[in-house]
């Protein structure tokens, strides 16, 4: 209730407007609040708790020859992030009323969780910086 409300003044706040004019920005935060754990925190990020498959840097899970030598970090991260075993935030569905209300232009995410899609905002709405698990595709 209190989410519509916001968007109730903020479709009043915009009411002499002729375009819809919100720009979302999401980060690692508004999906920790969901429960995903960050890529950089110490002890409890995803890549602190990848190191145990020895990587030789953090971000190599996400290159492409270290996965053809070892793909199990990568999958490991895949199961952690699975769309459905995570609910979207009250903020995700401040962000798809945005939308219903008619004032999102556009909700830039660097998430790949899909969570944003799992609120119910259409994904032409959503520009997902890293890709997600609602665009991915098999490579190689």
């Amino acid at each position: 209730a209190r989410l519509e409300a916001i968007a109730a003044l903020l479709a009043a706040a915009s009411a002499s407007s002729q375009s819809p004019n919100v720009v979302v920005m999401l980060g690692a935060g508004v999906s920790v609040s969901a429960g995903i754990p960050d890529f950089r925190s110490p002890k409890t990020g995803l890549y602190h708790n990848l190191q145990e498959y020895g990587l030789p840097y953090a971000e190599a899970i996400f290159d492409l020859d270290f996965f053809r030598t070892n793909p199990q970090p990568f999958y490991r991260l895949c199961k952690e992030l699975w769309p459905g075993r995570y609910q979207p935030t009250a903020a995700h569905v401040f962000i798809r009323l945005l939308h219903e209300r008619g004032l999102l232009l556009r909700c830039y995410t660097q998430n790949i969780d899909s969570l944003e899609s799992a609120a119910g905002l259409p994904r032409e709405r959503i520009v997902a910086a890293h890709g997600n698990f609602d665009s991915a595709s098999v490579v190689g």
